[in-house]
């Protein structure tokens, strides 16, 4: 849309409005302030010699002329956008925007005879071809609920193959037993910690100080990990504490109030299940 359209549909939407506050609504559009009051400045003359606005003191108030002509380029732009959306080879590709626009145009029309006297003298489709369109939108949701069905079957098999799987742990009292329960499955007494924020691998370095550390990981025991779980939900003032635990297959991702667990779905399934 033109400078001249923007500021005819903001005097349009708020009739009266005082030069510097619409000067604070343009301004995003330009480089600096200057310029944008510079061009504004320019605008407002240019629109109230040709009849389009008038002013009121500090205040500027869009003619009926000024609201005709925007009401009349604004038709034209919506009966444009419909024919360069509807052309045949592409018009399923952009059908999100079709399906809105062509609801203004209806809804506008029932109100606006000028409007609708346009439209069916300059729209460059048919209903023909909006009736293919549907045609075309019936078939790729057939298509996509083909899919559907497969991928249901597809994810069945992967679970029962045992692939990969991870699940969102809320954080509460539950969620500390689940992650008991994964330390346990640790054939090693220490769980590799790692610590991805420095600041609070320095904290759990002086809270365990007997623990091994190597970079930014801690080796802890079972019961020094579940204390450390408190540990983070007392330290959501750092802006990122990432926690990765590793026992065996599962993983253990650590950012308060966020618990994930990833593993073997099998594995998986059986630690988590009847958990929220």
């Amino acid at each position: 849309m033109t400078t001249r359209n923007s500021i005819l549909l903001i005097l349009k939407q708020t009739p009266g409005i005082e030069f510097n506050a619409l000067l604070t609504k343009i301004s995003s559009n330009y480089g600096n302030i200057n310029s944008a009051r510079a061009a504004l400045s320019r605008a407002v003359k240019d629109l109230n010699a040709r009849g389009l606005v008038q002013k009121q003191g500090k205040k500027i108030f869009p003619t009926d002329k000024g609201l005709s002509l925007l009401g009349t380029e604004m038709k034209s732009k919506l009966i444009l956008r419909l024919n360069e959306l509807l052309k045949p080879r592409n018009a399923l590709g952009n059908i999100d925007s079709i399906v809105p626009l062509l609801s203004t145009l209806i809804e506008r029309s029932k109100e606006d005879r000028d409007l609708l006297k346009a439209a069916r003298g300059n729209t460059a489709f048919y209903l023909a071809d909006v009736q293919d369109l549907k045609n075309g939108l019936d078939e790729r949701a057939k298509h996509l609920s083909y899919l559907s069905t497969v991928l249901v079957q597809h994810l069945d098999s992967l679970q029962q193959l045992n692939f990969t799987d991870s699940h969102e742990l809320e954080w509460n009292a539950d969620s500390k037993k689940a992650v008991s329960s994964i330390l346990s499955q640790s054939v090693s007494t220490d769980i590799l910690v790692e610590c991805l924020n420095q600041e609070f691998l320095q904290k759990i370095k002086s809270q365990f100080s007997t623990a091994k550390v190597e970079g930014k990981s801690i080796f802890l025991s079972q019961e020094e990990c579940i204390a450390l779980l408190d540990q983070a939900a007392e330290n959501t003032s750092l802006a990122s504490n990432p926690i990765n635990l590793y026992a065996g297959s599962l993983k253990v991702q650590v950012n308060y109030p966020s618990i994930f667990v990833t593993g073997p779905f099998k594995q998986l399934q059986k630690i988590t299940e009847g958990t929220p």
